[in-house]
């Protein structure tokens, strides 16, 4: 299906000409006028072209639809260009792993900062240490790249809390699907072996206390040491 964008709505949410809104998948949400100010100019060179759509699922609470959007080549027979990715590679965009995406299509390291012909890229994410209460809790609603020591692992019915306290509420977590862990587990994490472990993680930062972070994919978690 060809489509063309019109541009952002004032949320930071691409629009469609038929009047509906995107969400690129493997693009983590921008977080700051600056960092929507330089989504938006990279953007502007396919404002009005012909793009390919591929729908990836329904909408979700804010009627955006999670899709990827292609770039027809201007050679015939060289095969169409992923925006998201190039997106990514003028480090106008930061990563956000999500399941059904290859490692390889989202890098784990955000773009390093630098300034090329007057561009200035997205800054790299810092880490932030899920043992610092105030620092996590500074970042909440934010995406982030968290990293902590697991103290603990609690496997429920339907959800997996991989914790860097013990105590409630002293850390953060990170929180698993049932299917997500069965597919960690199948590659030989165990709720044993993980106590004491480093880990790194990407996502949202959520909960009633700011201290959760939903993990939606096996590229979203690294084993430091």
């Amino acid at each position: 299906m060809s489509v063309q964008l019109t541009g952002l709505d004032p949320a930071g949410d691409l629009l469609l000409g038929d009047g509906r809104k995107l969400r690129l998948v493997g693009l983590a949400p921008r977080q700051s006028s600056e960092e929507t100010s330089r989504f938006d100019a990279g953007l502007r060179g396919f404002l009005g072209r012909p793009l390919g759509l591929a729908v990836l699922g329904e909408p979700d609470r804010w009627g955006r639809l999670p899709a990827r959007l292609s770039v027809p080549s201007a050679t015939p027979g060289e095969p169409a260009q992923d925006l998201a990715e190039w997106l990514l590679r003028q480090g106008v965009a930061l990563p956000m792993p999500e399941p059904g995406l290859s490692p390889c299509a989202v890098p784990q390291k955000a773009p390093i900062q630098k300034t090329v012909t007057s561009r200035t890229q997205v800054s790299p994410l810092t880490a932030v240490d899920g043992h610092d209460l105030a620092a996590v809790k500074a970042q909440e609603g934010r995406y982030v790249m968290l990293e902590g020591r697991i103290a603990s692992v609690g496997e429920r019915s339907q959800r997996t809390y991989l914790n860097f306290s013990r105590r409630p509420k002293e850390a953060a977590s990170i929180v698993l699907s049932r299917s997500l862990w069965r597919e960690l587990k199948s590659a030989g994490w165990t709720a044993s072996d993980l106590g004491g472990k480093r880990l790194r993680a990407y996502g949202v930062l959520s909960g009633r206390d700011g201290l959760l972070l939903e993990v939606a994919s096996r590229t979203a978690l690294e084993l430091i040491d």
